[in-house]
Formats: C-alpha cells, sequence, structure tokens
C-alpha cells in the first residue's frame, strides 16, 4: 500500500518539473542539418511504405483478377459471349 503514493509523488514530480525526465532521447541530437535531415527522409520512408505494400497488393489482385477473366473467356469461346442474356431494364438496339 506504501508504493502507490510513491508512484503518485514520482509521477507528479515527473509532470511539474520535466528538466529531470530526459523524455526525448533525440530532441537534442536533431540539431544539425546531416541528422535533421536523416529523420526528415526516415519519416517520409516510414510513411510511404504501407501505401506502397497497400497499392502493390491492390494492383497484383486486379491485374491476376483479368488475367482469369480472359484465361475464362478464351476456354469458354467467343459464342459464350454471344450468348448472354440481357439485362430487363437496358435498352435492345
Amino acid at each position: 500500500m506504501r508504493r502507490i503514493p510513491m508512484l503518485v509523488l514520482v509521477a507528479a514530480a515527473l509532470a511539474l518539473l520535466p528538466d529531470l525526465a530526459d523524455a526525448c532521447a533525440v530532441c537534442t541530437t536533431g540539431r544539425d542539418d546531416e541528422t535533421r535531415t536523416a529523420f526528415i527522409w526516415t519519416t517520409v520512408f516510414m510513411s510511404l511504405t504501407p501505401l506502397m505494400l497497400v497499392g502493390a497488393g491492390v494492383f497484383w489482385l486486379r491485374r491476376r483478377l483479368r488475367e482469369q477473366e480472359a484465361e475464362q473467356a478464351q476456354a469458354d469461346g467467343p459464342r459464350a459471349r454471344a450468348e448472354l442474356p440481357r439485362p430487363a431494364s437496358a435498352p435492345s438496339r
């Protein structure tokens, strides 16, 4: 039971005196241009990587679907395509 008041006291001291707690180890190293540039490019890379992975997955699925549709159309032949019924709401030509 004595640990809880001590933890509350330490947390309050750290919240009120942030200079005592070095919360960010890299805040002082980002002052020179070389380090700042490295942080910026790393952030850009880490932000774009998930987007590129999702985009690549969508591209691959779309390409694979088109390949399968082409294979199915080739297997069915040209006659199967002509025999497809038209929807009732579509105007006839």
